[in-house]
């Protein structure tokens, strides 16, 4: 009898050591899984997380530029406020292999003929190392010089859906200009197609399933910068994998899951040459 019960204490304490190891192997998973978010939300933006994932290395859809016309034209430019301001630009046509032409504005403030030239070769090559759908809905493209005092930069880059993108130079570091082109990209061609439109639902639903944001910029702006920065992490994940790590990669798949095969869904049924991407 006396055997008996030390054989159920056995089994007792047995079957609580099981169930401890269990809930501590579980919590272990639980903390993979948070930091895996843990490291996304840690970041501003996705172009901070992810740089350089496109590169010099990459190849160009851009063919040629073509200079149209000097003109005095109303620009925004947050140097001078959110209101508009008459300045001189420098107006060109970038012309593409695929897809449509853009218009490069540069204004007048770079000085010579060979710097302003210099300056809309540059971007036209950067627009087209990108998907062409992304330069579907874009029309221009307006190039200013840096903010003086950089320190109060209001707003380096920034972008008008269904229009185009206004430039600052200087005012992002080289190794992620790509990236932020992805993301200004995205307001123009990828945001009028979900925020405030008929199909918002399909990505707040995509929101609500996910575990969390890609960036802290993404978090705290839901309904105005997710998308794109949910873009650059698409990019990244499904075109650019060699380039990030096995950590970062993981880090996207976890946290962005449902926000991923929404844009898989969209990008897919679009070029998205001269990149080569898959699932």
């Amino acid at each position: 009898m006396k055997t008996k019960i030390r054989n159920n204490t056995f089994f007792k304490y047995l079957k609580e050591y099981k169930i401890l190891k269990f809930k501590t192997y579980f919590i272990f998973f639980l903390l993979c899984i948070n930091n895996n978010s843990a490291l996304a939300t840690s970041y501003f933006s996705a172009s901070k997380l992810l740089k350089n994932i496109i590169n010099k290395d990459d190849p160009t859809t851009y063919k040629d530029l073509n200079f149209i016309k000097k003109k005095q034209s109303k620009s925004f430019d947050k140097r001078y406020g959110e209101e508009m301001y008459t300045a001189t630009f420098f107006i060109f046509e970038a012309k593409y292999e695929i897809g449509n032409n853009v218009q490069i504005l540069v204004n007048s403030e770079f000085g010579s003929h060979e710097n302003i030239a210099e300056v809309a070769i540059k971007y036209s090559k950067m627009l087209g190392k990108l998907p062409i759908f992304f330069r579907k809905e874009l029309k221009w493209i307006i190039i200013h010089g840096p903010w003086v005092d950089k320190s109060k930069c209001t707003c380096r880059w920034y972008a008008f859906r269904n229009q185009g993108v206004y430039i600052h130079t200087e005012m992002v570091n080289e190794e992620a200009e790509q990236e932020v082109l992805i993301h200004e990209l995205a307001h123009v061609t990828i945001d009028p197609l979900y925020y405030n439109s008929v199909n918002e639902i399909v990505w707040t639903n995509a929101q609500k399933q996910d575990v969390k944001s890609i960036s802290r910029y993404a978090e705290s702006n839901p309904l105005v910068e997710d998308i794109a920065e949910s873009v650059v992490a698409w990019v990244a994940a499904r075109c650019k994998k060699d380039r990030i790590s096995k950590k970062k990669y993981k880090m996207i798949v976890n946290t962005i899951p449902n926000r991923l095969t929404v844009l898989d869904d969209l990008i897919f049924r679009n070029s998205q040459y001269p990149l080569i991407c898959k699932k």
